[in-house]
């Protein structure tokens, strides 16, 4: 497995903003995407300067400071007080190119809680007259204010996390997205077979990604106990504030700000029904988070009654019906990476409810044209037939919009008649689970 996967399109917006310097830029993300190993590959071929915040005492935070500083220098310093640093730093670096990272910013405010104050200064009277990158990294850009240059390090589309597992089947990759998404310290934990790994790091209320996902609810959401209703509500089927707030027994106010959080926070995401309504539904967005509260949490008592192995056998059913699911997201990803787009979504029924015969539909541009996809999905049973297309070209009729071209994507295959169809037709498109991991 290599030390560095993807994120080909984070470094070429670093390379863009380094070409500018002097100049300062913000890096922000949540837990573990891989921020400092982004920095890291960065600052590989160029001159730098890297200091990170610690959440021990002030004095470990001006050791490492000077620690950094002094190796960069090549010669010992020491710091007394952080008023001190940014004057060090202008020193030391001179006229050079040199990029300076300042991660975990957060650790250092909070040992010091006027950083922010000697960094702004610093910006706005002494950057320019320097050949400094500038780069500050925490989960929270918001923390340091406002940056011209923002790059937001988000989770890895489920092709790039091909990177992690080169010998993995696509059945493989799909399951192990499928259970812990684009996150890449959480692809790097798969070693070996994904079911084993499932079955070891998750069927254990001790196991790694059950206390990661616990240590997510506790240490990232102001309201902790209030998330873990809301999320196992959202994992029971309910998407509306109404509805959630139903299921929960908590108010329509709290229901909202626990939602705002975590969407602020990419554990959820929200979307305005297609439906009569137009009511904002939400989606538990993390797929650890959706994972654990879909399957894992319902077999908690086989868990700790019986054993990790006997809870994985009794939900392979549930798993199965999970990734199911799950396909179904991965194919709306496959239309966001593969064409240009202005709109992908589930079409709903009146009282909100996905629609059972249309997965989802995407309004898109090919070749110049403004087009309407309408897709169908399936990974376990039946290969798709000449009747399943038939049926959603019905159901499509309901549906506005030009142009319409009908997806049809497919883990269980297609039928010689559908493909003999398809190869006729350029407005049906088959799409198996090989073509959308590029195999």
């Amino acid at each position: 497995m290599d030390a560095f996967v993807g994120r080909a399109d984070e470094i070429r917006y670093l390379e863009n903003v380094y070409a500018k310097r002097p100049v300062a830029c913000a890096v922000c993300g949540r837990r573990h995407l891989g921020k400092t190993s982004i920095l890291r590959r960065f600052c590989a071929d160029k001159r730098h300067i890297y200091i990170s915040g610690t959440p021990g005492l002030r004095e470990d935070n001006l050791r490492e400071i000077a620690r950094a500083l002094s190796e960069f220098h090549g010669k010992p310093i020491s710091i007394d007080d952080v008023s001190d640093v940014f004057p060090i730093i202008k020193r030391v670096c001179a006229k050079r190119d040199v990029v300076v990272v300042i991660d975990r910013y957060s650790d250092l405010v909070e040992n010091f809680p006027e950083f922010t104050s000697y960094l702004r200064a610093f910006m706005n009277r002494d950057l320019s007259t320097t050949r400094i990158m500038l780069v500050v990294c925490d989960t929270d850009s918001s923390i340091f204010g406002r940056f011209y240059y923002t790059l937001d390090v988000r989770v890895m589309s489920y092709r790039d996390c091909r990177g992690f597992h080169p010998d993995y089947t696509p059945e493989q990759h799909l399951l192990a997205y499928s259970v812990v998404g684009g996150t890449p310290a959480y692809q790097r934990m798969f070693t070996g077979d994904p079911e084993t790994m499932i079955r070891e790091k998750f069927f254990d209320h001790m196991s790694v990604f059950s206390l990661e996902v616990e240590n997510m609810v506790n240490s990232e959401m102001a309201l902790r106990s209030e998330c873990v209703r809301v999320l196992s509500a959202m994992a029971s089927g309910v998407e509306n504030v109404r509805d959630i707030s139903s299921r929960t027994g908590l108010s329509a106010s709290v229901c909202m700000r626990v939602l705002e959080e975590m969407e602020h926070k990419g554990m959820v995401s929200k979307e305005t029904s297609s439906g009569p309504s137009k009511r904002a539904v939400y989606t538990i967005s993390s797929n650890i988070l959706r994972f654990h509260y879909e399957v894992v949490n319902r077999f908690t008592v086989d868990m700790e009654y019986r054993s990790a192995a006997d809870a994985f056998e009794r939900a392979r059913p549930e798993i199965n019906s999970y990734l199911e699911r799950a396909f179904k997201t991965l194919c709306m990803d496959t239309i966001t990476l593969d064409y240009k787009y202005t709109f992908v979504g589930r079409v709903r029924r009146r009282d909100d409810s996905p629609d059972g015969m249309v997965d989802f539909v995407a309004s898109l541009t090919e070749a110049g044209v403004n087009r309407t996809a309408i897709a169908k999905c399936r990974l376990h049973g039946e290969p798709f037939g000449k009747g399943d297309l038939e049926a959603l070209q019905a159901r499509s009729k309901t549906i506005a919009g030009p142009n319409k071209l009908y997806f049809m994507f497919s883990g269980c295959g297609f039928t010689d008649e559908l493909a003999g169809l398809a190869g006729s037709d350029g407005n049906v498109r088959l799409v198996s689970l090989e073509d959308m991991y590029g195999q």
